[in-house]
């Protein structure tokens, strides 16, 4: 069943487009473009010593990963509202095809963009993959955990869908993605750090670009916060799962 529901969010995704498929990679590829130039003008070292592509690159592909992520939760199960006459289609099962379908063009689109930037004479691998791969992992989970509370909240309130859309450009801005937290005076940094985000875009870079340092952020906040999200986002589809069909 998720699987047929995989294949169905496939088609209904890029089918309407022309370019298709290739759409998923045309997205973050003009955005880096434009960002990289943009920001890229700013010195010819880029970001302290750091091709301004691969800063740009090792700093949005997870904002962008989170963005989808949550954006295609929120919507899961008024777009599938006519399925669920089926017994065997459960808002969960839809919230799972739509996850999975996002960790596999996030995964084709990183790798696509990191070949691009070897190609292009930039070393793009990461220093310490482990490390990346623990907090995309966890990235994951609170993107999935907070698409479901959205989701929930959609559901009950009309105005949650307009308040997503609103908040994700301003968040981007607050994020450090298109800067080091580094350049943001002491005295202030402390309220950017309140933001999980700004903790998984850091370390991100930490693991992907050598020499890159972030004293401030730390991997335990960040997981426990993720740890404390799912829990209440499993709890919201527990309580409200069968409202959701019903409405």
């Amino acid at each position: 069943m998720t699987f047929g529901l995989l294949i169905r969010e496939l088609k209904t995704r890029f089918g309407s487009y022309r370019l298709g498929y290739s759409w998923a990679l045309l997205d973050p590829l003009l955005m880096i473009g434009a960002f990289s130039l943009i920001f890229g003008m700013r010195s010819s070292g880029g970001f302290g010593g750091v091709p301004a592509p691969l800063f740009i690159t090792a700093s949005y592909l997870p904002f962008l990963f989170f963005r989808n992520v949550v954006s295609k939760m929120q919507s899961a199960v008024t777009a599938n509202m006519g399925l669920f006459c089926y017994r065997q289609v459960t808002p969960f099962a839809t919230f799972i095809a739509r996850f999975i379908l996002e960790v596999i063009i996030g995964l084709v689109v990183g790798c696509i963009l990191v070949l691009g930037l070897l190609w292009c004479g930039i070393n793009a691998i990461p220093n310490d993959p482990l490390l990346v791969i623990i907090i995309y992992s966890l990235l994951m989970i609170f993107s999935f955990s907070l698409g479901i509370i959205f989701c929930v909240l959609s559901n009950l309130f009309k105005e949650a869908d307009k308040f997503l859309g609103l908040i994700m450009m301003p968040l981007m801005f607050i994020s450090c993605v298109m800067y080091p937290l580094a350049t943001i005076p002491a005295q202030y940094q402390h309220w950017f750090l309140w933001n999980p985000l700004v903790h998984a875009v850091e370390l991100v870079r930490c693991g992907w670009i050598s020499g890159y340092v972030s004293p401030n952020v730390s991997w335990t906040y960040f997981s426990g916060l993720t740890l404390v999200l799912l829990t209440f986002a499993m709890s919201c589809y527990r309580l409200t799962n069968r409202r959701m069909i019903a409405s």
